[in-house]
């Protein structure tokens, strides 16, 4: 796979992303021998591994109606006692840059870059209530998102007044490239060195 290592895979919500802290820092899920499956890495993991040196992030995504974009990064995951702090920057792609959001007026609370992780059990963002607890999956949440690969697996367009608990987008949002009330089908979440 030209040295990318694979550390995310949504492709059929089989698997719940609604999970704990422990979960999210050692990994779960799994994908067979033919790249089927669903899985994080671990937040550990994804810490050492991007900080052996400049490391690349990049995120694959699939809509419903088989179009494809994705989207690459310089990214950094800090320590457990960080908070596992996400550091991304040079976005190139197509699918644009919804980790830091860097046209919107709205950055400040949108942006990914710079936010520790969270999940339901352990509240890290920027809002007054738990975004992790509203959105149902682990991320590094601001105020709240404008990407979010760990939410809720919807098959298809949904309808957040009818399809949600709260009425709110937290489907697998990348809100660059589709609209935040969009789930999308499949996304991966590559990384590799930068001297590979």
């Amino acid at each position: 796979m030209g040295g990318w290592l694979l550390v995310q895979q949504r492709e059929s919500g089989a698997l719940s992303f609604n999970r704990t802290w422990a979960e999210y820092r050692n990994g779960f899920g799994s994908v067979d021998a033919k790249g089927k499956g669903e899985f994080w890495l671990g937040n550990q993991n994804l810490h050492l591994l991007t900080n052996q040196g400049e490391t690349i992030l990049k995120v694959q995504m699939e809509d419903w109606e088989g179009g494809v974009a994705s989207a690459e990064y310089t990214v950094r995951v800090g320590s457990e006692v960080e908070g596992y702090q996400l550091h991304v920057s040079g976005y190139t792609g197509d699918a644009g840059d919804a980790l830091t959001m860097p046209n919107s007026d709205m950055a400040s609370y949108l942006s990914h870059s710079g936010m520790k992780f969270s999940t339901f059990d352990k509240d890290n963002d920027k809002w007054e209530e738990s975004c992790a607890e509203m959105y149902g999956g682990g991320w590094w949440y601001n105020n709240c998102q404008a990407a979010n690969l760990n939410g809720i697996y919807y098959k298809g367009t949904y309808d957040p007044e009818k399809n949600t608990p709260y009425e709110i987008e937290n489907g697998v949002v990348w809100a660059t490239y589709k609209p935040a009330n969009y789930s999308l089908k499949t996304v991966r979440m590559f990384i590799r060195s930068a001297a590979f």
